[in-house]
């Protein structure tokens, strides 16, 4: 772990990344932070002011820090056939379901979220846990008790009865009156968001073409969406079908995660709605591309993850190309999706979605600050907002590739130098090697 301080900033004669879309590098500034925000940003020329420690960035690069706004913190992405349910899977939730289990998760979860921060990323909204787990980590977080991003969390998912991550990280009920229930019941332990799995997933599918089966109907999806609306909550929905995208619309989401095949229908929905897809690809390529050997599922999921993928980048295609707001997640926790790996994301949403590094960048952080509706507090570098922050070595503009290790990371300005990334060398030899296809 690289040291952390907290003191007043200024970082000096950086090449300036705002955030901002359509905006150019500013070259050679002097970014300050007081206590907790970025005060003032000036140009190279100016005298540097006194009672600030000086951070040399000279010929370095400055930017807000990135934004997940999909993932699950208590997995590391290592492949495991626990994962893929029975028995194995069952002890586990069990375990964590006691005492001693929730310890020991609470200290997963706490490792995890570091490993994020080191690796550049300063806010993440978590969409499913076990047993509150990421609210008692938030917490600490607000406390300062514990070092780590941003967190905005869900608490456990609401689904029903045989619904995606029923048995692990969501909650059911078959009867609207029981789905409200439960809404107000994440609401009184202070969750950010209500998540909801309106469809199957890839993970707890049984036949081919599950993940995508609608597991929610559009009486249930309303009675979650209503409820969590009524008590001042927005709504993301696990989604991967076309016929779950539109229920999960009509019933009033805000966020539609993964997604899918956008017909015409399913794009005016969005639009009234002004909800917003959020692109998951970190997950579905390594788990549709790598051998059963590697992941350690077997061929149903492989041909899932498939369908999942191509379906995913088609609806990003269709969202973008009509002004849909998307925003990026990983869904970590998944296999080959680690907390560390955020960065990947972009590189696959510049690949797959023949979008711009520029534009890539800009969706990491200002835009899915938007999303969040955050965006007067981080997402960009400004007087006034949040100092969340990271110095990289060279131009994410140019090479992506150049977020994959982080020089300094600033949140809410802690400052850590020179943060270490723990990371599965496995994963990472089989994901570089993916990218060298694209």
């Amino acid at each position: 772990m690289g040291e952390v301080h907290s003191m007043n900033y200024v970082f000096t004669h950086v090449n300036l990344i705002t955030g901002e879309e359509d905006r150019d590098v500013i070259e050679d500034m002097h970014v300050y932070v007081k206590d907790d925000k970025i005060v003032a940003l000036e140009q190279g020329n100016s005298p540097v002011r006194d009672s600030y420690q000086t951070v040399d960035a000279r010929g370095r690069y400055l930017m807000p820090g990135l934004i997940n706004l999909h993932a699950h913190l208590f997995g590391t992405g290592k492949p495991s056939k626990t994962l893929g349910g029975g028995r194995q899977q069952k002890m586990v939730v069990s375990f964590a379901s006691t005492r001693l289990g929730g310890h020991v998760l609470d200290k997963m979860l706490k490792e995890n979220m570091e490993q994020a921060l080191y690796s550049g990323v300063t806010t993440v909204r978590g969409v499913g846990d076990l047993f509150y787990s990421d609210v008692r980590l938030r917490d600490r977080i607000e406390k300062g008790t514990a070092l780590g991003p941003r967190l905005l969390v869900s608490g456990p998912a609401v689904t029903v009865p045989g619904g995606h991550g029923d048995g692990t990280f969501a909650v059911t009920s078959a009867d609207p009156a029981g789905i409200r229930q439960l809404v107000a019941q994440n609401a009184k332990h202070r969750v950010d968001l209500i998540k909801i799995c309106v469809t199957g997933g890839v993970m707890d599918a049984k036949k081919k073409g599950e993940p995508g089966e609608l597991k929610m109907s559009l009486e249930q999806t309303k009675a979650a969406c209503e409820e969590a609306h009524r008590l001042g909550y927005k709504v993301a929905s696990h989604t991967e079908s076309p016929e779950g995208v539109i229920v999960a619309l009509k019933g009033g989401v805000d966020t539609v995660e993964h997604g899918s095949l956008l017909d015409q229908e399913a794009v005016e929905l969005f639009q009234e709605r002004k909800s917003a897809l959020i692109c998951t690809l970190s997950p579905a390529l390594p788990l549709a591309s790598l051998p059963p050997s590697k992941t350690k599922l077997n061929e149903l999921c492989v041909y899932n993850s498939r369908v999942i993928l191509d379906n995913m980048v088609e609806g990003v295609k269709t969202a973008l190309a009509h002004d849909i707001p998307v925003g990026l997640g990983t869904d970590a926790s998944c296999p080959f999706a680690t907390q560390y790996n955020m960065w990947r994301e972009l590189w696959y949403f510049k690949t797959y979605a023949g979008v711009s590094n520029e534009f890539a960048v800009h969706t990491a952080t200002l835009k899915n600050a938007q999303i969040l509706g955050i965006d007067e507090i981080t997402g960009s570098i400004a007087p006034g907002k949040s100092a969340d922050l990271i110095v990289l070595k060279e131009n994410p503009y140019k090479d992506l590739r150049a977020l994959r290790s982080v020089d300094a990371v600033m949140v809410r300005g802690r400052l850590t130098d020179c943060p270490k990334v723990k990371k599965n060398e496995e994963i990472e030899a089989e994901l570089d090697s993916l990218m060298k296809g694209l």
